[in-house]
Formats: structure tokens, C-alpha cells, sequence
């Protein structure tokens, strides 16, 4: 596996853990990060011992955005450069063909929160909050990353007028999906990712791609192209081998669900 100068990586139970680690800056998103970010998830695309991505930072801070100094003391091509590494990153986020769950402690303001919201699924600790914080430098924030996982009118206050929002809130109007208690935000984001992985890489890049394109069809074509890759999956081993487990566990009242369930209740 690369090692990277401000990334953390490694691969457990099918999970990459991609653990943005440079301190002296927050994991402000400067060159390198950007950099690494993109490589590290390049890497996993294409391996079958990776079924899902975790990006966490740690437990007290997840990103403090761009790194405000390279904008500062750039210009001309040079900062022409940086917003196309900015680019070529969230494409990498929002289309990479496996899960992504993004862990956020401590403020993730501006780009930060971007970076989650361009993940699948949001985990975020209770000391968390979370701004479109762009527009204090006259600058815009990601308007469409806030809106694939809130509601409009969210969406546009956090948009124009850059205020933050703590973890609940966010809970609240749809921008994470849970709220942990403080020290707990790896383990319970791992716990989650790796849930996702049980499935294996095979079956979850089907899930991914389903994911990705089902939502801009209209009802009919959805239904037409989910029933397509139902009747794909029903042709493949994974389904042969799964479909038995799955029925062997039912009739022994070990159903994987029901037990989740319960530990959740």
C-alpha cells in the first residue's frame, strides 16, 4: 500500500480508512491533500479487497476546508491550476464506483463540509458543526453538495449567508445522517462502512452505479433500468452462493437484520 505524507490508509474488514492526518494545517485541503486524496482512492477503484471508503479525519477536527493560504499567495495560472485540482477531486468523490462515508468531528466549514457532503453518507460527532463559510471571502460555496442531502430552502440559507449549523441541526434538516457521542465517531463510522462491505466489492459497485444514476430517471425508466440490474445480479455466483446462506440463516432465526435491530433497540 502507498504511503502518503498527509494521509493515514489502510484496508480493514473491506473498508478503506483514508484518515486525512496534517495537524499543523486542520487537514486543510492544500496541494498535496488534494493530491493524496485523489491517489489513495484511485488505488482502491479497482481492488476486490476494498468494498467501501471511510474518509475521517479525527475526533476533534475533520477538514478546515481549501487551504486559504495557497489562494492567498497564488494567482493567474497557478490558481487556475489549484481549482482544477479542487475539481478533479470532487468528481473523483461524487462518481467513485464504491460507498463513501465521510466521519466529521469539529467544525467542517466551507470546502470541509463539501467534502462530506460529496460523500455517500454522513456520520458526524456531536461536537460537530458545519457552514457554507465561502461566502465570508467572497467566495461561493458548493450549492449542489449541500442540496443532494438537504431540502431547498436549507440548502440556500446555509448557501448565502454562510452561518454555520451544529451536528443536530444538520441531523435535523438531512446533511448527516447520525450523530454520535463525542470519542466514539470512528468507531461508530466503522462499524457503519463496514456493514457496507459485508456485501463485498462486487455487489456494492453494482449498488454505487445504481445509486448514481437511478436518481436523475424518470419513474419509468428507473424502475426499467434497477430491473436490469436485479435481473444481472440473479445471473452471478455471488447471487447462487448468498441466496442460500440467506435462507439457511432464516430457517434457523438467525436473520442479519432482525439482529441489528435488536441491538439497536
Amino acid at each position: 500500500m502507498t504511503e502518503y505524507r498527509y494521509l493515514l490508509t489502510s484496508v480493514e474488514d473491506g473498508v478503506g480508512i483514508l484518515q486525512l492526518n496534517h495537524p499543523e494545517k486542520r487537514n486543510a485541503l492544500g496541494w498535496e491533500l488534494h493530491e493524496e486524496i485523489v491517489a489513495a482512492l484511485a488505488e482502491w477503484a479497482e481492488d476486490d479487497e476494498v468494498a467501501c471508503v471511510l474518509m475521517i479525519g479525527d475526533e476533534d477536527i475533520f477538514c478546515a476546508g481549501w487551504a486559504l493560504d495557497v489562494l492567498q499567495d497564488t494567482s493567474g495560472d497557478t490558481r487556475t491550476r489549484f481549482t482544477d485540482l479542487a475539481y478533479k477531486l470532487m468528481v473523483a468523490i461524487y462518481d467513485y464506483r464504491k460507498p463513501t462515508v465521510a466521519a466529521v468531528a469539529g467544525v467542517a466549514p466551507g470546502y470541509g463540509m463539501d467534502l462530506a457532503n460529496m460523500c455517500d453518507i454522513t456520520i458526524a460527532s456531536e461536537n460537530a458543526a458545519f457552514g457554507s463559510t465561502q461566502v465570508k471571502y467572497a467566495m461561493n460555496g458548493f450549492y449542489h453538495a449541500i442540496l443532494r442531502k438537504t431540502n431547498t430552502q436549507r440548502a440556500r440559507r446555509m448557501f448565502f449567508t454562510g452561518d454555520p449549523i451544529d451536528a443536530h441541526e444538520a441531523l435535523r434538516c438531512g446533511l448527516v445522517d447520525e450523530v454520535v457521542p463525542v470519542g466514539t465517531l470512528r468507531s461508530s463510522a466503522l462499524t457503519l462502512a463496514k456493514q457496507i462491505a459485508e456485501n463485498g466489492a462486487e455487489l456494492t459497485t453494482v449498488l454505487k452505479e445504481v445509486a448514481l444514476r437511478a436518481g436523475h430517471m424518470d419513474h419509468v425508466a428507473a424502475t426499467a433500468y434497477e430491473l436490469r440490474v436485479t435481473h444481472d445480479l440473479l445471473q452471478r455466483g455471488l447471487f447462487t452462493r448468498r441466496i442460500a446462506e440467506g435462507l439457511d440463516r432464516l430457517r434457523s432465526g438467525a436473520s442479519r437484520a432482525t439482529e441489528r435491530l435488536s441491538r439497536r433497540s
